[in-house]
């Protein structure tokens, strides 16, 4: 069948009469040569001449042009295909004695000068465009008449929508010869082809199957690149005057819409619609992007993903995606996405009449006449009205179709919007607050924050869900799979794999096994009040990460988790007030097909090491490639070992349940080693655990005083934070790449030199130096409330967060040029930050300093900033900057001009330098504007202590149960905070009870950061007014058992800064 189609291959027939030379069937082109004057060039200007400037072979230096001699070239055959952009003949070439096809612009009407030039580059784009799956062009020139064509290979085929036609008729040969799987492997060569031009930076833009030419012996091109565009150049939609984000879902007023110029649009069409050239619609209703409709959008290479969504979705339904009785009712479904899912075609439908044509359509290609769940899930994605829900390329959505096409298919197993409390059915929230308002979720408050699936799922997981956060306070987009459930809940996530993103106070995007890190890099993606769709999955020992439609990593995990106890799935947080509109979970099927090696390593994955050992064997006794018979071995010997670490668990728990008895442990296999928790169980000994092939122990808040048991052993992670341990000696010469030992007696890190690690957390001891870790590839660091004075060592790290506040500290010199995005460094001698100019920070705390200036921070983006009691006297270098948390009292501020016309969320401010004036000036303005009302009133409070007006005070308190609460947004230490309360008549809060600490937190719609009146001492805790503690809302342990006045967060916690500033809250008992 010689059936080349272009530009939709209408049924209107070129006027003859107007044009015949261009139906002349004997008629010879004769191409120019030797001299020619006034010839127009390939970019639509003029040139002067062609000619020749040397011979061939020439060594002269000059620029040689070859020109062509001999006039006749092409001998002109029958009009194959026409349309509205432009008519193709068959041809003759005479000098390479072949059939070629030749395309020119129509001849029966005037062509208009941008025709003109889009032909040409119509030419030149297909022409640098070499792939086996598009129509490969020979050549572009011009006529002796000047008129522009080009010559193509001469494709002899039929059309995608001619098989679809064929199928859709019932015509049996062609059903037999075009099942659904073979129609899989051309949409699969098509995506090639189009994923090519992407990676040339074309944008195909008129995508369709009759655009689509499947070749005699099985060759696919995609054909009619007429519509080509460059990435980032502009679509000449429609001509309604108005612009739009490729990101934007448009919507046109029915006057916007249907005033334009249209065109029919047959019902059902499947593409071969004639398209419409200048003043109209560039493309084919139908198949084109929502997008698309506007003027001047940007080229996206999204718009072709929703092409391809809609020749998936007429291959699988015989139908086009949108269709209707003329144009203005096709517009109108594109824009709104009205789209039947093709999957609903399977469905009886008791309301439609024998009549009703679209149930006439006998879906025979498809398996069982049933179009399969998860390709009608794969087109839907790719026609999603908005570009940033499709698939984010062309590869992403063709490896979703080859796993259907392998018999990998994603089985949905839970899926909730959180509409209800009925979500806690399938899920449990451990760690900080949860509530469910307006169809979302809202977890705050933790460290960590977990929503955990409560149905066990083994093996290959994928999960998916929508959030945002909406606290100044940004940290962790996370979920985790493959984690195994244990007492000490907390840890369950950090036992399996975790996808961290925006991880360490927005600093880091993280892919962590067992604790231990196997992918980073330094990013602050989160921002606030957007919403991420984040996907992640498991498949075997492939691990990926794609968020909003952008893949953050694809990584391929050499020594992957295994076991039958790792069914543990969820998502988690830190501390920040993050929301969850929906949330699902899918679980892969057993593959309909699967290679033997494949086979084994999904049997070591779930943990039965006798069949993967049985599978290898068979897989090496098969005189396999060298390649496959390495990755058999491998996979050998990881499953013996396994399988012998496995065998003694029992032994090792019965030895440490007699060491122990009564105390609560988990003792689990992680991948060629043993995790053991045994965290809070007041145990004062490790030499149990002697002996033992430990690859990460967490010991944390017991009466340990000695590591000496640990020596010698393996461990990559150890968490021994908040026990007695002066000496980190035993653990020298470890491969340790994690280590937390915070609150501790350590007071030197010398045994660590020369250590592999990338995350150290030390707070709280008593060391002085950091040279043992110079040259150490740390990413993160805290070093917070110990007696180090300077930060040399650390020079030249990667570090993107640093805690090295409560310090002796005076100056920030060796972090010039350091990639820190989280620095908190209150709590020194500083006196400049001149070293922090120009880095990534987002976040940075530095009060309690002698800071004097802080214009080395103009121009960052900063989102928390907080630096009281310095030496400040103008905010002026903030100009411009929109954090959400501002934090500058008890400096030498006269004013705050550059945030007073819509000040931070959080933004505390109060100098005794600041005029009275200037207070009732800023009350004038923000009382006025509903969205101040909180920083309005804490103007209030500020001018009426000014006036010593007590009653006006306690009249701003809040009431709850006989006793006012008042938020002093001073800026006072601790013991002078509570000096101040007593004044008041009052003194610091206490809380008694959950019910008035929800109370109190619900005045702060940002978050808080306030002075309470409890004190931790060495024999507990104390209320200052004598009250009993009998109510405790700590975040964790450690903030627990930190000696000190506590802080007001909501949960409570410790100011890690001895003598630090902060406001605080002031309580009337009556």
């Amino acid at each position: 069948m010689n059936n080349e189609k272009d530009d939709g291959a209408s049924d209107q027939q070129d006027d003859q009469d107007q044009n015949p030379t261009l139906l002349n069937p004997t008629l010879l082109v004769n191409i120019t040569s030797g001299e020619v004057d006034s010839m127009p060039s390939l970019s639509g200007s003029s040139s002067s001449s062609l000619h020749r400037t040397g011979s061939l072979g020439s060594n002269s230096g000059e620029e040689e042009i070859l020109c062509v001699e001999g006039g006749q070239k092409y001998k002109m055959g029958p009009v194959v295909a026409h349309g509205g952009m432009g008519v193709v003949r068959e041809a003759f070439d005479l000098n390479c004695k072949r059939s070629v096809a030749i395309k020119i612009l129509p001849g029966n009407r005037p062509v208009q000068p941008e025709e003109h030039e889009r032909f040409i580059e119509e030419a030149q784009i297909t022409s640098q465009l070499e792939h086996p799956n598009i129509v490969p062009v020979h050549e572009v020139g011009f006529d002796t008449n000047h008129n522009v064509f080009y010559s193509m290979k001469y494709v002899q085929g039929v059309t995608l929508t001619g098989v679809l036609m064929g199928i859709r008729k019932g015509d049996p040969a062609i059903i037999e010869e075009y099942p659904l799987s073979r129609l899989l492997n051309v949409f699969q060569k098509v995506c090639d082809a189009i994923a090519f031009a992407h990676s040339r930076n074309v944008v195909h833009c008129d995508l369709k199957p009759d655009n689509i030419m499947i070749c005699d012996f099985g060759e696919v091109l995609v054909m009619d690149w007429g519509l080509a565009r460059h990435v980032g150049a502009n679509y000449s939609g429609f001509s309604t005057g108005k612009t739009a984000s490729p990101d934007e879902t448009p919507s046109l007023s029915a006057e916007e819409v249907f005033a334009q110029d249209t065109i029919a649009a047959p019902t059902d069409s499947l593409g071969a619609v004639t398209r419409t050239t200048t003043g109209r619609i560039m493309g084919t209703p139908g198949f084109m992007a929502p997008e698309r409709i506007w003027t001047q959008t940007t080229v996206d290479v999204r718009s072709d993903l929703y092409s391809l969504g809609a020749t998936l979705y007429s291959i699988l339904t015989l139908r086009a995606p949108i269709a209707g009785k003329d144009m203005r009712m096709v517009l109108q479904r594109i824009l709104n996405g009205d789209i039947r899912p093709p999957i609903s075609f399977n469905e009886a439908d008791a309301s439609a009449g024998v009549s009703d044509p679209a149930r006439q359509i006998a879906l025979l290609h498809c398996p069982e006449a049933k179009i399969p769940e998860p390709l009608s899930e794969i087109t839907m994605k790719a026609l999603s009205t908005s570009p940033t829900d499709r698939y984010a390329s062309v590869k992403e959505m063709q490896q979703e179709v080859e796993a259907y096409q392998n018999g990998l298919i994603w089985h949905l197993v839970v899926d909730d919007d959180f509409t209800s409390d009925k979500f806690l059915e399938n899920w449990e929230v451990i760690g900080g607050r949860y509530s469910i308002k307006d169809g979302e979720l809202r977890l705050n408050g933790g460290e960590p924050q977990i929503l955990l699936l409560k149905r066990d799922l083994p093996g290959d997981i994928r999960i998916e869900y929508e959030c945002h956060q909406e606290s100044a306070y940004l940290n962790d987009v996370s979920c985790f799979m493959s984690s195994v459930r244990s007492s000490n809940r907390k840890e369950i996530p950090s036992s399996g794999y975790e996808f961290k993103y925006g991880a360490y106070d927005n600093s880091l995007n993280l892919l962590m096994r067992s604790d231990r890190r196997i992918w980073s890099e330094s990013a602050s993606p989160i921002a606030r009040g957007q919403l991420y769709h984040v996907l992640a999955e498991r498949i075997g020992s492939r691990l990926r990460l794609v968020v909003n439609n952008q893949e953050i990593f694809r990584v391929t995990d050499r020594d992957p988790l295994s076991g039958p106890d790792r069914t543990a799935v969820g998502t988690v947080g830190w501390i920040a007030d993050t929301r969850y509109r929906r949330i699902r979970v899918y679980c892969l099927g057993t593959p309909w097909k699967s290679d033997m090696l494949d086979m084994a390593e999904r049997q070591t994955q779930k943990g039965h090491y006798e069949i993967s050992m049985s599978l290898f064997q068979e897989v090496m006794d098969s005189f396999p490639d060298a390649q496959r018979l390495t990755r058999a071995r491998r996979g050998y010997e990881t499953a013996r070992r396994r399988e012998a670490l496995t065998k003694s668990l029992p032994e090792w728990k019965a030895r440490l349940e007699a060491a122990w008895p009564g105390r609560t442990f988990q003792l689990r296999m992680d991948n060629d080693g043993l995790t053991l928790e045994i965290s809070k169980s007041d145990i004062d000994d490790l030499s149990p655990i002697v002996g033992l092939p430990l690859t990460t122990l967490y010991c944390a808040h017991n009466r340990i005083s000695s590591l000496e048991p640990l020596r010698g052993m393996p461990l990559g992670a150890l968490n021994c934070t908040g026990n007695p341990i002066s000496s980190l000696e035993p653990l020298r010469c470890m491969p340790l790449s994690t280590l937390l030992c915070e609150c501790c007696r350590i007071e030197s890190l010398e045994p660590l030199r020369g250590m592999p690690l990338t995350l150290l957390v030390a707070g709280g001891n008593r060391i002085s130096s950091l040279d043992p870790i110079r040259g150490m590839p740390l990413t993160l660091l805290a070093i917070w409330d110990n007696r180090i004075d300077d930060l040399s060592p650390i020079r030249g790290m990667p570090l993107t967060a640093l805690y090295c506040n409560g310090n002796r500290i005076s100056t920030l010199e060796p972090l010039t040029n350091m990639p820190l995005v989280t620095l908190n460094c209150s709590g020194n001698l500083i006196s400049s930050i001149e070293p922090l100019r120009g880095m990534p920070l987002t976040v940075l705390h530095c009060g309690e300093n002698k800071i004097a200036s802080i214009e080395p921070l103009q121009g960052m983006h900063l989102v928390i900033l907080s630096f009281p009691d310095n030496q400040i006297n103008t905010l002026q270098p903030l100009k411009g900057m929109s954090p959400a948390s501002l934090s500058c009292g008890r400096n030498l501020l006269t004013g705050v001009v550059p945030f007073a016309a819509k000040p931070p969320d959080d933004f505390g401010f109060d100098c005794d330098t600041i005029p009275t004036r200037e207070l009732e000036w800023l009350y004038e303005k923000w009382s006025h504007d509903f969205r101040f009302a909180f920083h309005a009133k804490n103007v209030q409070v500020l001018l009426a202590l000014r006036r010593n007006d007590l009653a006006q005070l306690r009249s701003l308190a809040a009431e709850f149960k006989g006793h006012r609460y008042l938020f002093i947004p001073k800026f006072l230490r601790w013991d002078e905070a509570k000096a101040y309360c007593e004044k008041l008549g009052g003194h610091l809060v206490i809380i008694t009870g959950e019910e008035e600490n929800v109370f109190i937190s619900s005045i702060f719609k940002s978050g808080c950061w306030a002075w309470m009146g409890l004190v931790t001492r060495e024999n507990g805790h104390e209320w200052i007014t004598g009250e009993p503690v009998s109510y405790l809302n700590f975040v964790d342990k450690l903030q627990e058992s930190k000696l000190g006045p506590k802080i007001f967060s909501g949960r409570w916690a410790r100011d890690d800064v001895d003598g630090a500033s902060n406001s605080f809250i002031v309580e009337w008992d009556s």
